[in-house]
């Protein structure tokens, strides 16, 4: 059986996008040019970056039909030289990347630092509570479930590109589940909460940034079963029992990291160096 050059299959499926959506026009009406359009210098400017090529064109294909945004579908290694080139409104990004590089969050952290004024939208696998938080700490207006119509993204991107926030009903509990996990203010405030050393800083720090324990065993150069040590004594030493309240907990308390203590302990090893 002979394949089809992927042009044909992207247009045909950019066909089967037009049907779904409600698009497809007949010959009698012919879709306007972008320069017809009235509105033309208010148009929102998307930029995707999707887990591969073909869903990015696809998505900038019905937005562009849809919403009569100018969307154009990048790969993620561009984006940024991109963004510094010319302005956007908004960026979709997928959570899974086909790069070694970075994650989708790690990537739309660092369009948050460089371009604040950029809104992100992020394209989660599952909406799962660590998904989901790690989403919105990345700096997302917009977290935005596969499993969910697809009409529903179009509707997403152009509510962020407006101003406003996006999260579905899976979204919104796992978020008002972690504003939930707060620390009490009196936990938060005390003076007295008990000092950190310098490698448990290191430890909790990872994990606040959603690594797991093989991630980072491997950045520290220690082992999982040592990572795993260190994650305890740290989170009864903050008087914490999960990684969402401890996020929380050194977003709004900070941290206290007793140096001297830990130089003394000697059982500390450097960063890297071997246990």
């Amino acid at each position: 059986m002979q394949l089809r050059p992927r042009t044909s299959r992207i247009a045909s499926l950019r066909n089967q996008t037009e049907h779904r959506l409600g698009l497809h026009r007949s010959a009698k009406e012919p879709l306007r040019r972008r320069n017809d359009q009235p509105d033309r210098d208010k148009k929102l400017r998307v930029l995707i970056v999707d887990r591969d090529s073909m869903s990015s064109d696809l998505l900038a294909h019905a937005l562009g039909v849809s919403r009569g945004c100018d969307a154009i579908a990048i790969q993620s290694s561009d984006l940024l030289r991109v963004l510094a080139s010319g302005h956007a409104d908004v960026v979709v990004i997928a959570s899974e990347l086909n790069s070694k590089c970075r994650s989708g969050f790690d990537l739309a952290q660092a369009v948050g630092r460089e371009y604040p004024n950029v809104s992100v939208v992020i394209l989660l696998n599952q909406s799962t509570h660590d998904a989901v938080v790690n989403a919105f700490r990345s700096g997302a207006r917009g977290v935005f479930s596969r499993e969910q119509p697809f009409a529903s993204l179009l509707d997403c991107v152009q509510r962020v590109g407006q101003g406003f926030l996006w999260a579905g009903k899976q979204e919104s509990e796992a978020l008002l589940d972690a504003i939930r996990s707060i620390p009490a203010p009196s936990l938060v405030m005390e003076d007295n909460s008990p000092s950190l050393t310098v490698r448990e800083l290191q430890v909790v720090q990872c994990a606040a940034k959603g690594r797991t324990n093989r991630a980072i065993a491997s950045e520290l150069g220690l082992s999982e079963h040592t990572v795993k040590n260190y994650l305890f004594r740290a989170f009864e030493k903050l008087g914490v029992s999960s990684r969402v309240e401890l996020l929380f907990y050194l977003t709004l308390r900070g941290h206290l990291v007793n140096a001297a203590e830990a130089e003394a302990e000697g059982s500390e090893p450097l960063p890297g160096a071997p246990e």
